[in-house]
């Protein structure tokens, strides 16, 4: 055999250009359009077959040499599937339009060939068929639009062709591989195909433009139903795209519905011809390829904020270490003047008592005083600055140890507020106990300096009690103080915030964000309420690990 072109069978796609190419083969040959129509609807329904339930199968169309330079048509379908009673039943539909159709089981391959004699095969020569072949090589690639647009023209042909045979054009329409359907003017549908009626799962006695509201997308109906309105109204030809719901398997699949109007011998419209193609996969590779470039765009643009992110997050490392040494060197050299004022102002002092009246021992005690409270506040920076750049060894720590040495560190204050203590027992915990010495010692030092006065008439009072979880330690520290204003209670741990003057409570802000950064360091947090006038309340809430391991701050 001489082949003259190759057909994959893969989707119903293949199996309108198989349908296409085989009767294209035979007109090229010279035979008649009702042989042509015949031929390529036999060679539709084995290729139909084969993609229904055949893997790997494709159609082998082209021109055998017979005795006494006899030639013919063959169109042979290969395939891997087992041969089923689907094969069998297609094999004998093929056999109703074909007198020569010939089955070969060779293992698991199947080969079905259907061949058609040409009678007048003489005229065509060696070169003739050279030419057939170059013709389906230079065929363009085939598109739903001008599949649509050739099938019209080649059914409409038919239909003319075979209006006297209800039944054979029947039989034939049901097995192109399109749904096909026609409609009065009264919008009612007057005729179906298989295809369609197997798809929408709906008699033909129960279509109408009323019941596709049941198989379109919902998205799509009121679109549907305004192109209707107007295709009846404006007798011009439709063609649009909609989803609609396949009965077998409940999915809405996108289709191409093309309905164009039928004319009689007066030029009047009678009715429309409606002809629907599967257009999904190319939809779903239409989708496809925009989200792949919306997701190129997007990793794009992720890639770019990344750069950005990493450039920003460079330079704040590079600021905080700069900030880091600045407050650190700033620290230490601020120190060595403030002694030499303390020097000094004790000099005077002791060495000029006598000499100096009494506002000048103000002015030294001020002095003093505010050179101390510079004091404080680089002690502060200082212990700040060293949670941020110092690594940190944890361990078991004894909390009740802690709490007891630091009551031990405030009894002369205890003593001198007036204040009662009262404390619950607190567990062993894995942390590093100098710094939540200094979390504690913070605490505690706040409950003493904000405590009542005795001239209000109330006890100074702190209660430090502990809530344990499987999982984590929560430890208040609770006094009945002058409280704070509840909506206060996150500014109070930013740095340098302060709730009340300095002249009245002395102090430089930093040491609740000290608790907090302590607190953050052991993988805890701290948190705050109170009412003002009544009581301060802090929670500080530690995890309960087993884990020895080294925090780098």
């Amino acid at each position: 055999m001489k082949e003259i072109v190759r057909v994959s069978l893969e989707n119903e796609m293949d199996l309108i250009l198989a349908h296409k190419r085989s009767m294209k083969l035979a007109e090229l040959c010279g035979l008649s359009l009702s042989v042509q129509t015949t031929f390529a609807t036999a060679v539709s329904e084995i290729a139909r077959c084969a993609i229904e339930s055949g893997a790997e199968a494709f159609m082998i169309l082209g021109v055998d040499f017979l005795k006494a330079n006899r030639k013919q048509v063959t169109a042979i379908v290969y395939d891997t599937a087992p041969y089923t009673d689907r094969w069998q039943e297609a094999v004998s539909y093929a056999k109703r339009l074909a007198d020569n159709v010939k089955v070969v089981r060779n293992g698991p391959r199947i080969e079905v060939s259907i061949h058609l004699e040409i009678n007048f095969a003489g005229i065509i020569s060696t070169s003739k068929l050279e030419s057939f072949t170059q013709y389906f090589a230079e065929e363009p690639p085939i598109s739903p639009y001008d599949e649509i647009r050739r099938k019209n023209i080649q059914l409409q042909d038919l239909a003319q062709r075979l209006r006297e045979s209800e039944a054979s054009y029947r039989f034939l329409s049901d097995r192109l591989p399109l749904m096909i359907f026609s409609v009065n003017h009264r919008g009612t549908i007057t005729f179906s195909n298989k295809w369609l009626q197997d798809f929408l799962g709906i008699p033909i006695t129960q279509l109408d433009i009323a019941s596709w509201q049941q198989v379109v997308h919902a998205d799509d109906q009121h679109r549907m139903a305004s192109d209707l309105s107007q295709l009846l109204v404006q007798k011009k030809t439709l063609r649009a795209q909609y989803r609609l719901r396949q009965k077998s398997t409940a999915k809405y699949l996108w289709h191409m519905i093309s309905i164009l109007p039928a004319e009689n011998d007066r030029d009047m419209t009678t009715q429309w011809i409606g002809f629907i193609v599967d257009i999904h996969a190319q939809k779903q590779v239409e989708q496809t390829l925009k989200d792949n470039t919306e997701l190129k765009d997007t990793q794009q643009k992720l890639v770019y904020h990344q750069q950005q992110l990493e450039l920003k997050i460079e330079a704040l490392n590079r600021s905080n270490y700069e900030l880091e040494q600045f407050a650190h060197l700033a620290s230490h050299d601020l120190q060595e003047p403030l002694r030499k004022l303390f020097f000094y102002a004790d000099v005077l002092q002791q060495k000029y008592r006598d000499t100096i009246d009494t506002g000048g021992v103000q002015i030294l005690n001020n002095m003093t005083q505010a050179a101390g409270r510079m004091k404080e506040l680089i002690h502060d920076l200082l212990a700040y600055s060293e949670l941020n750049q110092h690594e940190f060894e944890f361990g078991d720590v004894n909390l009740d140890t802690i709490l007891e040495d630091l009551l031990k560190d405030f009894e002369i204050a205890i003593r001198d507020k007036g204040a009662v203590v009262h404390k619950q027992p607190l567990p062993i915990i894995h942390g590093n106990a100098l710094k939540l010495r200094q979390l504690f010692s913070n605490l505690l030092s706040n409950a003493l300096k904000y405590s009542k006065t005795s001239a209000t008439g109330v006890m100074p009072r702190i209660d430090i009690t502990c809530l344990q979880t499987p999982d984590a330690l929560a430890i208040t520290v609770r006094d009945n103080g002058i409280g704070f204003d509840p909506k206060q209670q996150h500014r109070i741990f930013e740095l340098f915030e302060r709730l009340h003057s300095r002249a009245r409570y002395p102090g430089t802000g930093i040491g609740l964000s000290i608790c907090k950064r302590i607190a953050e360091l052991h993988h805890g947090s701290i948190s705050a309420s109170a009412e003002a006038g009544e009581y301060a309340s802090f929670q500080v809430t530690l995890p309960l690990s087993q884990q020895s391991y080294t925090h780098t701050a």
